[in-house]
């Protein structure tokens, strides 16, 4: 894992991706995607628009802050060769926090869905090692007081958006505002209650083919939303919760999201 050092060359060379910017409109923020199992992603949230371009990538970054002592490993990201650079919270007067800032630069851009179709797509996921359950891993705002303080922990994203026949790579994400959207947090403290509470729950089969049958003897399981890995809603259920029709899902991996009164549970799902 890389240790930051935050020296001028790094201070210039991530602030000159801030200098020139597009329309608010057309733009991205960034989200947290709770994938259960203390698995996180960072999604990216087109700006409400019209536009049926789809957008190209071709860099992007942004922080995450966990609690002191809690450390995060990346598994998988949009080019396949994002960095995670930790800094300790104490060199940055926060010493209740520490922080890894994730960047990217791909080797060829990458096509994200037309801002137009609303898709949030993943863009890295990461794990959070040691099962806390006290804190708060949230994505850094980019108008928070540490990020204002030490600029090049900023989020951005270098990509076009404009279909004029030339490839011009704008940092679409706002430097000013905060620069997020959704649920930019998670709170640790809820797992106790929820590992507690849904502890015996079983899902099965998984992968699944036709259906998926959910066992709860503890608890009364209320709803049911299943997730694709872009963080859309494919299906959603509130009744005869025993049984889960998943034949007309397309194979591949989902998020299926129970909830009880008191706690909810992320599970993932494989269909073949």
């Amino acid at each position: 894992m890389n240790k930051i050092t935050f020296t001028t060359n790094l201070f210039m060379a991530i602030y000159c991706l801030f200098t020139v910017q597009m329309n608010a409109q057309d733009g991205y923020t960034y989200t947290l995607i709770d994938n259960g199992n203390y698995s996180f992603s960072v999604g990216a949230v087109p700006n409400a628009s019209a536009s049926n371009f789809a957008t190209s990538v071709q860099s992007y970054g942004f922080t995450i802050i966990v609690p002191d002592g809690v450390t995060a490993t990346v598994t998988s990201s949009l080019g396949g060769a994002a960095s995670a650079t930790f800094f300790d919270g104490t060199n940055v007067a926060q010493p209740t926090i520490d922080g890894y800032l994730i960047t990217e630069t791909l080797g060829s851009p990458a096509s994200l869905p037309a801002p137009s179709a609303g898709t949030t797509t993943s863009i890295v996921t990461f794990q959070i090692n040691g099962a806390p359950t006290s804190g708060t891993l949230e994505i850094l705002a980019n108008n928070s007081a540490l990020a204002t303080t030490v600029t090049p922990l900023k989020s951005f994203m270098q990509a076009d958006m404009i279909d004029n026949g030339t490839a011009e790579f704008v940092n679409v994400v706002d430097p000013n505002a905060s620069g997020l959207s959704g649920t930019p947090s998670f709170d640790f403290s809820t797992l106790s209650v929820e590992d507690t509470l849904l502890e015996n729950l079983s899902v099965y089969p998984n992968p699944a083919v036709t259906t998926v049958n959910i066992k709860s003897p503890e608890t009364r399981i209320e709803r049911i939303e299943i997730y694709n890995v872009n963080g859309q809603m494919v299906k959603t259920q509130n009744t005869r919760l025993e049984t889960i029709d998943v034949n007309n899902l397309q194979s591949g991996m989902y998020l299926m999201k129970l909830y009880s009164e008191e706690a909810s549970k992320t599970i993932k799902l494989i269909k073949k």
